[in-house]
């Protein structure tokens, strides 16, 4: 767990190089609204669940860094040389069609769907990785 804006930065660096996307992160929902009316309603909903926003990168696929409910977010790495990944962070993507995609970021729990993975995290901490998917479609109502 960090509140480090630095490691959490350092951690959202693969997001700048688009090449990256499929291999880290996977599409969580999609957004009838536009990007920025999507990311404000995640704050909200975020805000609403007890969750915080720990830092937004702005631009054209916004970012969002959720701070959990016990403060701070969770930075995880599989291997020592691998990229480290927040679990607890959004990215959102306009479509050509309309509309935005809700990317998440994979992780060991996200991609083998273990929920053991997350057994050593402090219960509401795993609490929150849990309802994110809830928390992003209460957001998009």
């Amino acid at each position: 767990m960090t509140g480090s804006l630095a490691v959490v930065m350092a951690a959202m660096i693969p997001l700048q190089d688009m090449s990256d996307i499929d291999r880290t992160m996977r599409v969580l929902r999609h957004s009838p609204f536009s990007v920025s009316e999507t990311v404000q309603r995640i704050g909200v909903a975020a805000h609403d669940q007890g969750l915080g926003v720990l830092a937004m990168v702005a631009g054209v696929q916004p970012v969002l860094v959720l701070a959990s409910s016990v403060g701070g977010t969770l930075v995880v790495m599989d291997e020592a040389d691998s990229q480290p990944a927040v679990p607890l962070s959004l990215m959102v993507r306009a479509v050509r069609w309309g509309g935005a995609d809700v990317w998440i970021g994979s992780t060991p729990a996200t991609a083998s769907g273990n929920p053991g993975v997350w057994d050593d995290l402090p219960t509401a901490v795993a609490g929150d990785l849990e309802a994110l998917p809830g928390l992003v479609d209460r957001a998009l109502l």
